[in-house]
């Protein structure tokens, strides 16, 4: 399969209905089965007749060429291809542009100050902040620890994710991971953002990544598992969790589940931070990235 490019909103409207309508079974939406039926999903009327509307319309709808549709059409829609709650919240975000100010990407603006002083004297919580974009604004020195070179203001979550190197891509959790972060650059994107389209152009050179970007998930940022390299204890699988920390800006929580080598390798690591037998590389330092690729395209340090 081809993946589709970044562009506008109309596009990247037509190519998730597409891909909706494909993952749809008539089994699952009570159609009854046709034995010589070759059809990948469901049929254009079948989804148009599902939703209320006529096969016409629909049809220019995933051709990218129809009108802005009401908020009515765009519910009957996500019913009828039984989007859950994000997929519905993502489809009106695509099909509805200007009824609000969806996009809050903080592009060359400084975070909060009174938030950038919570997380950086966070002293037992590694965490650092992104925007939509996967770009990083703030970290502290926990997280550096945690991922030298990588978790660095400026860099983008997206482009590291597919840096990662083979034995890494075979752990269950960067799988995990990887679609994850495909699916939520997908939901907080803006089309039309030239940051947006320059991550996504960079990326769908990867087979991995293209792969997952087909599937059209598009899910908000909650929580996950995400494997790290600690010097003591190897690759361990790490928690993350979510907290919208101001509009547009997200905090990212990494622990270690009590009783867990996760826990205990972000212990023993602060330890040795504290004690100087680890420390953090400066910011012109090169670093497992440097003169990779996906490096050269992150975003602008702040």
């Amino acid at each position: 399969m081809t993946s589709d490019r970044p562009g506008s909103e109309k596009s990247a409207l037509a190519s998730f209905l597409r891909a909706r309508r494909a993952a749809l079974t008539p089994d699952a939406v009570g159609i009854p089965p046709e034995p010589r039926r070759r059809v990948r999903g469901l049929r254009r009327e079948e989804v148009a007749r599902l939703a209320g509307i006529s096969a016409e319309y629909y049809r220019r709808l995933e051709q990218g060429s129809g009108h802005q549709m009401s908020l009515q059409v765009c519910n009957s829609l996500a019913r009828a291809l039984h989007l859950d709650r994000a997929g519905t919240a993502y489809l009106q975000r695509l099909a509805l542009p200007d009824s609000e100010a969806p996009y809050e990407v903080h592009q060359g603006e400084e975070p909060p100050p009174d938030l950038v002083e919570m997380i950086t004297h966070w002293e037992h919580t590694a965490a650092y902040i992104i925007d939509r974009n996967q770009d990083i604004v703030v970290v502290n020195d926990l997280i550096r620890a945690v991922a030298p070179g990588y978790v660095e203001v400026g860099n983008n979550l997206a482009l590291m994710q597919f840096e990662a190197p083979p034995e890494v891509r075979a752990l269950d959790s960067w799988q995990d991971g990887a679609r994850t972060t495909v699916s939520r650059v997908r939901y907080y994107g803006n089309p039309s953002d030239p940051r947006w389209q320059e991550i996504i152009g960079l990326l769908l050179d990867d087979a991995d990544f293209a792969e997952m970007w087909d599937q059209h998930e598009a899910l908000p940022l909650t929580s996950g598992t995400a494997p790290n390299h600690f010097p003591e204890h190897g690759w361990v699988d790490m928690k993350w969790q979510i907290l919208e920390a101001h509009p547009g800006l997200y905090t990212v929580i990494c622990y270690g589940i009590p009783g867990t080598v996760g826990e205990r390798a972000l212990v023993d690591l602060r330890a040795n931070l504290i004690a100087g037998t680890v420390t953090i590389p400066a910011s012109d330092t090169d670093t497992p990235t440097s003169g990779s690729r996906l490096a050269k395209h992150r975003g602008a340090t702040r």
